[in-house]
């Protein structure tokens, strides 16, 4: 297997000068109301930027918030900003359990969560479930693909234990594969993990990993808001009994040398995936809210702020 998406070293500062040159540039557009941090930079090399921008509601900014970065700032951010107006902003912290949010520019807002009890309870269910179900989507390709996209990887590994605890689960082998995964994050920019170590290290917890899914949907099924959706333009979700997944298409060989940020772009455009999965689509009214927000959210976006990402489910539909 092949590693691309390797780990920069970079220090705090750098981030905080990125952040700081953002939120300049943003702070000046009239519509903007606010920008949060959410979370933090536990390993500064490996750890992204999440910045959240509210805007006044029905305001359109079309502009690429990115557009003037550098190269350390994409590098930095590595996706887009999240943009939502007021009102959607306010109505996300109802459905998601975001934390850590710092006020960088402008007015304070109420960040509290005010879904009750039973609410949080299937929701954080539904958050967890989707987040497993999407990682596996995501090593699914990187197997097929035979290419490890490692900082996207510790990214993904750091954030299982809180699923696991969404879920009150503690699948001990799989535990000890994430915790080693964690101490390969922890210690990749130190110069003390190899290649081979990583290697050797995804494909024992590929395997456990696709059997601890195979077993928690034979007692959960994610809801979803159809039976039957894509994704991504190649990659189609679907009901099915157990967990499984198919692939038609071909991979270029390490031979053709294609560079490591077109790599995944190129195959994407030869390779189609179906993924099976147990879904259901009678949702509580709390998770039927959650899609129809997810819905409304993601066409407000495309009209209004086209360059900003969507707090919302991490198995949105491809549209």
């Amino acid at each position: 297997m092949r590693i691309v998406d390797i780990p920069q070293k970079f220090n705090e500062d750098a981030y905080y000068k990125v952040m700081d040159k953002q939120v300049e540039v943003l702070s000046k557009v009239k519509g903007v109301k606010s920008i949060y941090q959410i979370g933090g930079l536990s390993t500064p090399g490996i750890s992204d930027i999440d910045l959240v921008v509210v805007f006044e509601d029905d305001f359109t900014y079309d502009l690429n918030p990115r557009s003037n970065n550098s190269d350390i700032g994409n590098y930095l951010f590595t996706h887009g900003l999240y943009g939502a107006s007021e009102t959607h902003f306010k109505s996300c912290l109802k459905f998601t359990f975001f934390h850590n949010f710092r006020l960088l520019y402008g007015q304070d807002i109420d960040l509290k969560n005010h879904t009750k009890g039973s609410d949080q309870s299937l929701l954080k269910e539904q958050i967890a479930l989707e987040f497993l179900f999407k990682m596996y989507v995501n090593l699914v390709v990187q197997k097929a693909y035979k290419t490890i996209k490692l900082r996207s990887l510790f990214l993904h590994i750091k954030a299982l234990p809180y699923d696991f605890e969404f879920l009150n689960i503690h699948p001990e082998g799989l535990i000890e594969l994430v915790d080693q995964g964690i101490y390969l994050r922890n210690n990749w920019l130190e110069g003390k993990v190899s290649k081979k170590d990583i290697k050797e290290w995804f494909n024992q917890f590929f395997k456990a990993y696709e059997l601890f899914l195979v077993s928690l949907f034979n007692d959960y099924s994610i809801y979803a808001p159809a039976l039957n959706f894509k994704i991504a333009p190649n990659i189609e979700i679907n009901n099915a009994n157990t967990l499984d997944f198919s692939k038609k298409g071909f991979v270029i060989p390490d031979a053709f040398n294609v560079l490591d940020k077109k790599y995944f772009k190129v195959l994407n455009r030869l390779n189609d995936f179906r993924v099976d999965v147990p879904l259901k689509v009678d949702a509580p009214n709390i998770i039927d809210a959650y899609f129809k927000y997810a819905d409304q959210v993601g066409d407000y976006n495309r009209k209004h702020l086209p360059y900003f990402m969507t707090l919302t489910s991490s198995l949105k539909v491809y549209k």
